[in-house]
């Protein structure tokens, strides 16, 4: 099963054993994107629990009502968790999501795929 979708905010690329989210250059995402940015993932993973990588490296801001959307409501059908990021920028974003909520899912940051897959036990193919 190999299935892709994009809306304003993402690319999703769903596989049989990983979810990897892109997170495309715009200038905020608020809580109304948080909002379609869940939906639209738990529609592709149509209730399978399953890791999931998010590449953050495009996000510039985002306000503090989308993180903590993002960090409660979002997590649902979430195994393990992976940030994809790129200092300092996204690295600072995605400190301040893993400092001030307490993670229901294994949550951590990486600056390379491979170590962020390998984090989610997730062999590095063509299609991830």
């Amino acid at each position: 099963m190999k299935k892709t979708h994009e809306n304003r905010y993402a690319i999703y690329l769903l596989t049989d054993d990983l979810l990897h989210i892109i997170y495309k250059k715009v200038p905020c995402i608020n809580v109304k994107a948080a909002q379609l940015i869940v939906k639209d993932r738990m529609e592709l993973q149509e209730g399978k629990v399953m890791p999931v990588l998010c590449d953050i490296r495009e996000v510039r801001n985002i306000d503090k009502a989308a993180r903590d959307y993002l960090a409660l409501e979002g997590s649902l059908w979430i195994e393990k968790l992976a940030f994809l990021i790129d200092p300092p920028v996204t690295d600072m974003i995605s400190s301040i999501y893993l400092d001030t909520h307490s993670q229901k899912v294994p949550t951590r940051s990486f600056t390379k795929k491979s170590e962020a897959l390998a984090y989610l036990g997730i062999k590095e193919t063509d299609d991830n």
